[in-house]
């Protein structure tokens, strides 16, 4: 192993040659010399050492971010801009250190944790609960994998101060995170977000104490979650039943998750006992390995493949797979109503306005929809929901950010009684009191009754959607994403935010652009005329969304706040005059965000050519 002046002269040899970034060497030199990192440099000196220079300028060049779900991101042993033990002690410290703040130094104060099945979730669990508990916290630890709904329901059964979920939803197997979630069992939101940062920031260059776990569970400061917390969520989880079908083949997959423990044992206690879990895909496993491309993500259809593959043998009528923490699912059924035959895939909008549909249509089938309830959904989501809404005399609050956070504080805000259903395009979906985040068993038990349901009436699912649009047009939405890796894509991400608010295209898929909305600016803006921007009150956040001269058709984007990526997201809307009309409708709604998708990604490829070589190194 070579020696930390060694390492230091190595490292000022690769800044001086631009191998790693000036921020990078900055926060390796913290490493090389604080004692707060003495743990970690023997393996910084072997990365030192090994000439790592593209991992270490990764890991270092910034300082991970709470995004919409917290902190995200890849696992790496040393560095700050990665998940490792020390960042991941510096989130729960600062977490604990806010709390005492906000609370007052002489308050009890208690945290519940849990964690997914990904590669060190236990033990980041483990280290959250050390940490807390020498914080002076009382801890309540789930001693095995639980979903993240649970945990937000764990928050609130338990009245605790805090949450911890240790999960990366749907990353590779290269990532975790840490997700913290309020008093609520919601997702912090401002400014507890920004106070927590500030004492993450705080402690960054502290030892941080930790309290060995069999002292705690001694002294009573960290305790076991009791099978009684699994037993209350499920029966929670039951009470939003909005039908009684249950006459339903079902071919499940937990994806390798933690589904098992909530979306099947719901499902099952609900009384679908016609239930089958994919064997293939049922073991824990941080790996993924039976899911293609290992991102195990009920976005994209291909994860659902096998599981279709097992419903077409066995006859099934509905695929439903949850996501590794089990709060977002995907859904495919039967194109043409036979299980034998081919089978699709819905999106996340598409589910979404099934299920409000479906909800809005149950409830007031029995009498309970009141002129007080509302949907909530967001800014990126389908209009779809507000055209269901109008119909059936509900409210809609969709003037969210991206990220389920935003829903829950919007739940609280707007008055939980009148709580009735939310979406999110990315396949969140919520209904009830109990919870303040997605849930994957919520959702997958109304989608098993809406197929239940649909079935008794002899129509398919994809009939009852058809309805849907020829009542209030046909709505189709895409999402196109880009990966933008390390220092040099984060680079990128910018220069096209830049490119967007500096010189938007004038036209999109043929249509002329009429206004941009600007979310970071907050202005309106228009396009197609001159004209001074008017405010735009809220939200606040790196979202711009563009109007065109075709009323249903728009475009939005935004660089994803847990993941290297930056998000478009295109709607477009064709009228239905007619059911007969409704084919020719689709295809015209295809056909408009055919030409939007290829006018964006020539745009984009400009923007990037453009970029000076030297820009972002």
């Amino acid at each position: 192993m070579i020696r930390s002046e060694e390492a230091d002269a190595r490292l000022a040899e690769a800044a001086a040659a631009g191998r790693i970034s000036s921020a990078a060497a900055t926060n390796i030199r913290r490493w090389l010399t604080e004692s707060p990192f003495a743990p970690y440099r023997p393996r910084l000196l072997e990365e030192i050492a090994g000439g790592r220079w593209t991992e270490l300028d990764d890991a270092f060049y910034r300082v991970i971010e709470f995004g919409t779900g917290g902190r995200r991101g890849r696992m790496y042993p040393v560095g700050t801009n990665v998940l490792n033990d020390r960042t991941i002690a510096e989130s729960a410290r600062g977490l604990a250190d806010y709390i005492r703040v906000r609370k007052g130094p002489d308050a009890p104060r208690s945290c519940v944790i849990a964690r997914d099945t990904r590669h060190r979730s236990a033990e980041f669990a483990e280290l959250c609960a050390r940490v807390m508990a020498a914080a002076g916290f009382r801890v309540f630890l789930f001693r095995d994998h639980r979903s993240t709904p649970l945990l937000s329901f764990a928050v609130r059964r338990l009245g605790c101060d805090a949450g911890i979920m240790i999960t990366a939803s749907h990353n590779p197997p290269s990532d975790n995170g840490f997700k913290c979630y309020s008093p609520t069992g919601g997702q912090v939101i401002p400014p507890d977000d920004s106070g927590i940062i500030a004492c993450v920031g705080a402690v960054s260059d502290r030892e941080i104490p930790e309290k060995p776990l069999e002292t705690g569970l001694a002294d009573g400061s960290i305790a076991w979650v009791g099978p009684e917390v699994d037993d209350a969520y499920i029966a929670s989880v039951l009470s939003e039943s909005v039908s009684h079908a249950r006459e339903l083949s079902i071919v499940y997959t937990p994806l390798h998750g933690v589904g098992e423990t909530s979306v099947a044992a719901a499902l099952r206690t609900a009384g679908f006992s016609r239930l089958q879990i994919l064997e293939s895909q049922r073991t824990p496993d941080g790996d993924f390995p039976t899911v293609p491309g290992r991102v195990a993500n009920p976005e994209y259809p291909r994860t659902l493949e096998a599981a279709i593959a097992e419903a077409r043998a066995r006859g099934a009528d509905l695929v439903i797979a949850s996501d590794p923490d089990a709060d977002r699912i995907g859904v495919a059924v039967p194109a043409a109503g036979d299980p034998r035959g081919e089978w699709t895939t819905l999106d996340g909008n598409q589910i979404g306005v099934l299920l409000a549909a479906f909800v809005m249509k149950e409830t007031a089938a029995r009498g309970r929809l009141r002129p007080d309830h509302y949907l909530v959904t967001t800014l990126v989501s389908t209009e779809m929901a507000r055209a269901l809404a109008r119909r059936e005399g509900v409210r809609v609050e969709d003037d969210l950010l991206v990220g389920f956070k935003w829903i829950a504080g919007r739940i609280d805000e707007a008055g939980p009684a009148g709580f009735l259903f939310a979406f999110e395009e990315s396949h969140g979906y919520l209904k009830g009191q109990d919870v303040r985040d997605k849930d994957a068993s919520i959702a997958a038990l109304l989608f098993a009754e809406l197929a239940a349901t649909v079935k008794d009436r002899r129509q398919t699912v994809l009939e009852y959607l058809d309805d849907l649009y020829i009542d209030v047009g046909h709505h189709g939405e895409r999402l196109i994403t880009r990966t933008c890796e390390g220092r040099e894509g984060h680079a990128q991400i910018q220069a096209i935010m830049a490119a967007f608010r500096a010189r938007p295209p004038q036209r999109i898929g043929g249509l002329t652009l009429t206004e941009v909305r600007d979310y970071e600016r907050h202005e309106v803006r228009p396009l197609d005329r001159p004209g001074a921007p008017n405010p735009l009150a809220r939200p606040s956040g790196d979202l711009v969304i563009f109007h065109t001269e075709r009323p249903g058709c728009r475009f939005a984007a935004r660089p994803s706040g847990t993941e290297p990526k930056i998000k478009f997201y295109l709607f477009a809307r064709s009228d239905v005059d007619r059911p007969d009309r409704l084919p020719a409708a689709s295809d015209q709604t295809r056909s408009l965000l055919d030409r939007m998708e290829a006018d964006l990604g020539h745009y984009i490829d400009e923007v990037l050519a453009a970029r000076p070589a030297s820009e972002g190194t």
